[in-house]
């Protein structure tokens, strides 16, 4: 009878533990080198564990007919050390269905090839080269490379956004170029006063495109930079 009572204990407490604490499983930033060596540049993610997402990059919100997201998963192993992470198509916006590819990760605090989330998912228009990111699980806050433009994607029913309600982020170093085709740049940064900002540039001639964004509405993007985290 006592083993069966502290089991149960142990259950709620388990539980509790996974309901009371927001996981984030962070691809921090970008490294040429499988070491991730020196310091990050590019592109680095942050996903919500167990929520289905549909990463969307920044050139969604900047040029008209990208091809549509797919979604994506993250099943933590049971050790707490692992996790699943599974690709769905774009129709499929509830994670159901078979998923079209599945990467298993078996530890944390780890130098790994970034998964294809540049390619497929509108973050960046190119043929891009492997780049690997250190991987990293944090508790009710994201993990990021310091000095970026952070895109939050949020799920909240007001204008505040908070970190509970974030279902992704994608961060870019201060000066990535995430378009370079035709003539035609575009590349974001953070100025002096540490605002976001994005230029357009053609023939050496550049504008601005948008600077920081702030929720509005319900499911809405913040846009913002974080050169401390």
């Amino acid at each position: 009878m006592k083993l069966l009572l502290t089991l149960i204990l142990i259950i709620v407490n388990y539980c509790y533990l996974i309901n009371a604490n927001k996981l984030f499983v962070n691809f921090v930033g970008s490294y040429s080198s499988n070491t991730c060596d020196g310091n990050p540049s590019g592109i680095g993610f942050s996903l919500t564990v167990g929520q289905c997402l549909p990463i969307e990059g920044v050139l969604s919100y900047v040029i008209n007919d990208m091809p549509p997201t797919t979604n994506w998963f993250i099943t933590m192993g049971g050790d707490g050390n692992s996790f699943t992470l599974k690709q769905y198509d774009s129709q499929d916006t509830w994670c159901k269905q078979d998923p079209i590819n599945t990467l298993q990760f078996d530890n944390f605090d780890t130098c790994v090839e970034q998964p294809a989330f540049i390619n497929v998912n509108n973050s960046l228009l190119a043929d891009t080269p492997l780049v690997y990111s250190k991987l990293t699980l944090s508790q009710n806050v994201p993990t990021y490379a310091p000095d970026s433009v952070i895109i939050g994607q949020y799920n909240t029913n007001t204008n505040v956004c908070t970190y509970n309600d974030q279902q992704y982020g994608i961060s870019y170093t201060s000066g990535t170029v995430i378009y370079n085709e035709n003539g035609i740049s575009i590349h974001v940064l953070c100025n002096e006063v540490n605002q976001s900002m994005m230029f357009k540039c053609k023939e050496s001639k550049c504008g601005e495109t948008f600077i920081d964004t702030y929720c509005q509405m319900s499911g809405d993007v913040q846009i913002y930079c974080n050169s401390n985290n």
